[in-house]
């Protein structure tokens, strides 16, 4: 939908594309070469200026003084004051007249140089955005520049974010910050798109403004996106800050851990024991007990006499019977028995 600003931004080309066809290509051409050169070098080094100036404004009226207005003075000096100077010293002398070919065409001159101011004034109208978006109380006025027609505003930014030597699959980080990625992904980080609490309650709201990153139209609460660097945190890029209309710290990004994924519990790694030493056991001490007492054995006592049993009467032997001589008498069965046993061929 085409809004007043839009218009305006048309109308403000079409001017300096009618300067152009007045000046002719020459001019034209390189008033926009010129201007495209300052406001590229704005784009890249103003983050470095900021910070060295917001250090020197800290020192001198203390920590009171937002970062906003130093990056405003740094973009301001690099762009639209190199431009200036470059205009006022190189181009201040009126163009000599007989320098001219006389062999050029008036008409293509003339239509070549509109192109080239148009160009040009796309060039200016784009810095002049992307300044404004650079101040915090300007910053409401410009409306989304992902809901604009013609957002000549990213075009600058495009423009010197060509020269960005941190890229990651041809996309310019310091320009886009890190890109999105799928929840497949289990590397992906996640965090949400980057927004301003312009309402100042602590959740977004219709009233806040936000940077699409995903492409889908809606304020995306849960962004899935490639961590480069690996600091857990997503880099805003200077498209997020512009769009939004926040390049200070302000800008919410609100990075979390992922709940589907558990965190992995690192295992402090033990180091080998070498095969051939051998573990020495430390020895135990010693526990001394106290000494048992002694036990006293209760003294002997002698035994009663116990009576032996009588013997029956036929079991009792007779005493053997003596000769006269007082030796034992062979006993009847002896004898019987050796007469048994002796034989008649003993008999000699």
């Amino acid at each position: 939908m085409i809004n007043l600003i839009d218009l305006l931004i048309v109308a403000a080309i079409l001017g300096f594309a009618y300067r152009g066809w007045i000046a002719g290509l020459e001019a034209a051409s390189i008033e926009a070469l010129e201007l495209l050169a300052c406001l590229s070098i704005a784009v890249m080094a103003h983050e470095a200026v900021a910070a060295f100036l917001h250090t020197g404004v800290t020192l001198a009226l203390g920590d009171g003084v937002s970062v906003s207005w130093s990056i405003v003075l740094a973009f301001s000096l690099l762009g639209w004051g190199v431009f200036a100077c470059i205009r006022l010293l190189a181009h201040g002398k009126p163009a000599d007249d007989e320098d001219q070919e006389g062999d050029v065409d008036p008409l293509g001159d003339r239509v070549a140089g509109a192109i080239a101011g148009g160009f040009g004034g796309a060039l200016f109208v784009g810095g002049a955005l992307v300044t404004i978006s650079m101040v915090p109380f300007l910053a409401g006025m410009k409306p989304s520049g992902d809901r604009m027609l013609l957002d000549v505003g990213k075009t600058v930014l495009r423009a010197g974010g060509q020269f960005a030597t941190e890229n990651h699959e041809g996309r310019s980080l310091p320009l886009w910050g890190e890109p999105p990625s799928r929840t497949s992904d289990l590397k992906a980080r996640l965090a949400s798109e980057p927004w301003f609490d312009t309402d100042d309650n602590g959740e977004y709201s219709d009233a806040d403004r936000f940077r699409d990153v995903d492409g889908n139209g809606t304020f995306s609460k849960d962004l899935y996106y490639k961590d480069v660097d690996g600091d857990g945190v997503r880099r805003i890029g200077l498209v997020d800050k512009y769009v939004v209309g926040r390049w200070d710290a302000e800008l919410i990004s609100d990075d979390r851990s992922r709940p589907d994924l558990k965190p992995a519990v690192a295992k402090e790694p033990t180091a080998p024991k070498p095969a051939a030493a051998k573990e020495t056991a430390t020895p135990k001490p010693e526990v001394t007990q106290p000494p048992k007492p002694k036990e006293k054995t209760p003294p002997k006592q002698a035994k009663p006499p116990q009576p032996t049993p009588p013997t029956p009467a036929g079991s009792a032997k007779q005493p053997a019977a003596k000769t006269k001589d007082g030796k034992p008498a062979p006993d009847k069965k002896d004898a019987e028995k050796e007469a048994a046993e002796k034989r008649a061929d003993d008999d000699f």
